[in-house]
């Protein structure tokens, strides 16, 4: 574990980066756009890149450090950039999100020593107004259930206070991370701050909503199976889920996408656990076109 820094130290930043070429440098622009000097601490953990996602990251340098390992893991680049930075609050950003430093100043001034919040995010915008109208259909009521609308952590940035980090050693080896970090806080520990937001770049085909889909769900069982006493700081159900479907008359016309991805989805990451293949990357690529 790296060594805290004293309050006044800089927010920590851990980009994990894998094949991210093409989104890299959008990804650092909306958070060096209007950072001031010294704000950020950011490590970009290149790990198992093929393509030149290190080289245009190091076009950022010095306001980024880039470290490379051959090892093509997201939980090992995770665990590699805590080792490279001190800062706290401490966020993990996926590279194809764009979140701006107005964001990331909200989300922590939430999470300072003595809040009673310990992780956080921003609010979540999905960009699905120019996708297939199947994939449209399906945010469309995905961005209305509970998970994304209340105190939503994850799905490519969340924050850890001081006290947070401090529940767990290591990142666990699992494919949920977003899970992991939303779980290990129980609802009233956890905050999605409305006042700033970050922007998620959805597949543009459906079967790419079916692979990350599928990823989440195998997911979410890993987590059942490894920590089941987190489970108990879950706060959605699929009861849930269909109550708010069925007395939300928008939402019927999109409903039979949603469910049926989300049907496909279960049985696909069924069959990875059966085959053990859980850590099979499910990886969607059209969302990562920079057009």
């Amino acid at each position: 574990m790296s060594t805290p820094p004293s309050p006044s130290g800089p927010i920590a930043i851990v980009i994990p980066a894998y094949n991210e070429g093409e989104v890299i440098e959008r990804c650092l622009s909306a958070i060096l756009a209007d950072a001031k000097p010294g704000e950020f601490e950011i490590v970009v953990v290149c790990n198992g890149c093929k393509d030149d996602t290190a080289a245009r990251a190091r076009k950022f340098e010095p306001r980024v450090k880039v470290v490379e390992t051959p090892v093509g893991s997201k939980i090992g680049a995770l665990n590699l950039g805590d080792d490279h930075v001190t800062g706290f609050p401490r966020f993990y950003v996926d590279a194809d999100v764009q979140l701006d430093a107005r964001a990331i100043r909200e989300v922590a001034a939430l999470l300072g020593d003595d809040s009673p919040i310990v992780v956080a995010a921003p609010q979540a915008i999905v960009a699905f107004e120019d996708r297939s109208p199947l994939v449209r259909s399906f945010y469309k009521v995905w961005t209305s259930l509970p998970y994304f609308r209340e105190n939503m952590i994850g799905s490519g940035v969340y924050a850890f206070s001081r006290r947070g980090r401090e529940r767990f050693d290591r990142f666990p080896d699992v494919i949920a991370d977003d899970e992991f970090a939303r779980l290990i806080a129980a609802p009233h520990e956890r905050r999605a701050t409305p006042k700033a937001s970050f922007t998620i770049h959805p597949p543009r085909t459906i079967s790419g909503v079916l692979l990350i889909n599928t990823r989440a769900r195998a997911g979410q069982y890993e987590l059942r199976q490894k920590f089941p006493e987190l489970q108990a700081h879950g706060n959605t159900s699929a009861g849930r889920t269909l109550q708010i479907l069925a007395r939300t008359p928008r939402l019927w016309p999109h409903a039979p996408v949603y469910l049926g991805v989300m049907f496909l989805a279960k049985l696909r990451a069924q069959e990875k656990l059966r085959k053990r293949m859980e850590k099979v990357w499910e990886r969607d690529t059209t969302s990562r076109a920079s057009r």
